[in-house]
């Protein structure tokens, strides 16, 4: 069944994501969940779904991801130390926001989608940031 009034056609390079280890940080649930069913049926290991930035910080230290899809306003607590610990890391961050703009500094950002987002837009952004390299590594271990 289509997501969001999509038909589930792929966006072209997806089978880069799969097995790909990424953590979703999102207080919206329902859009926590739109997330984490596109991410799974591209084949993806969603590590953690989780509203908040200290859960964030325990599932990362437990299993790290490659990627990490971060809101930017969690519950009126911004994630921008979130953001630039993950960087830090080498987690490939995807700012995720309802704000025309993006909000943090794009630097410690591999990617940025806007709310309300489409499932190939998510797909796209997903993709981009597997295709470019993060603080000049070149892989993703």
């Amino acid at each position: 069944m289509p997501l969001n009034g999509e038909p589930h056609g792929e966006v072209s390079g997806t089978e880069v994501l799969k097995g790909v280890p990424v953590l979703v940080v999102e207080d919206a649930w329902h859009v926590a969940m739109f997330m984490n069913s596109i991410l799974e049926q591209l084949g993806m290991d969603v590590i953690g779904l989780t509203a908040n930035a200290s859960e964030a910080r325990r599932l990362v230290a437990k299993q790290r991801p490659w990627i990490a899809l971060v809101d930017i306003n969690l519950k009126q607590d911004m994630a921008y130390d979130l953001v630039e610990e993950l960087h830090d890391q080498g987690i490939r961050v995807i700012a995720v926001t309802g704000y025309p703009e993006c909000p943090i500094t794009l630097a410690n950002t591999i990617g940025f989608v806007q709310k309300p987002f489409r499932r190939r837009e998510l797909i796209a952004a997903m993709c981009a940031a597997l295709g470019r390299r993060h603080r000049g590594r070149s892989n993703l271990a």
